[in-house]
């Protein structure tokens, strides 16, 4: 795909535990009026039922990975009806298309991640690596906005360890060039947009992955 790499200019994950958060709609606006963004959903209460689901049906780790992402899409529609302005985007061409031209996508990673072979199926990946794997094609900055702060100088090992990102994250955003930043419940910026280059929340690319 020519000129990928410069066609987003940020991506964004909106954890799904915001979708009983009251900055939800905040968040959503900011996101949907920064020109160029990629967001990606996560699963939130409907990935929630995938995992339930998975010790009483017994589905295995790859079903339950590719329903998990389905899972993102069911979140990212809910998001597309609270901001029609952005767009559901489910190939590599039509995110290229539309974050190219200034708008904003939503990103439905199935199927386009079904057999990325970068992402084990497996509950240690979430869509904050999920997330990651955009920012990495795109070599585009990464805001991570969850719904608890990370601690100044925490390692994304630590941060992992305590659930604050998925544990694949860490060795995956090895080498990642780009800004990675959590934004917690505290970081809700000001203004009518996100600020690629003054992004809210902490850095966490300058910390030691380990």
């Amino acid at each position: 795909m020519s000129g990928a790499p410069l066609a987003v200019s940020l991506v964004v994950k909106l954890g799904g535990s915001h979708a009983a958060d009251p900055r939800l709609r905040d968040w959503l606006s900011l996101i949907a009026a920064s020109p160029g963004t990629l967001l990606v959903p996560g699963g939130g209460p409907f990935a929630d039922t995938v995992r339930a689901q998975q010790g009483v049906i017994g589905y295995d780790e790859h079903a339950a990975h590719e329903m998990a992402m389905l899972a993102m899409a069911q979140f990212g529609r809910a998001l597309a009806a609270l901001a029609p302005a952005c767009e559901m985007v489910a190939s590599h061409d039509r995110i290229a298309r539309v974050c190219g031209a200034g708008g904003v996508g939503i990103a439905v990673p199935w199927p386009m991640l079904a057999t990325a072979p970068e992402l084990p199926p497996s509950w240690q990946v979430t869509s904050d690596s999920i997330a990651l794997w955009f920012a990495r094609r795109f070599a585009a900055p990464l805001l991570l906005i969850k719904p608890v702060s990370a601690v100044s100088g925490a390692s994304l090992a630590a941060l992992a360890a305590a659930g604050v990102i998925d544990r694949f994250f860490p060795g995956f955003a090895a080498g990642f060039r780009p800004p990675i930043h959590l934004a917690g419940p505290a970081d809700l910026p000001p203004g009518r947009s996100l600020d690629r280059d003054r992004l809210p929340g902490l850095a966490l690319a300058a910390l030691q992955l380990a």
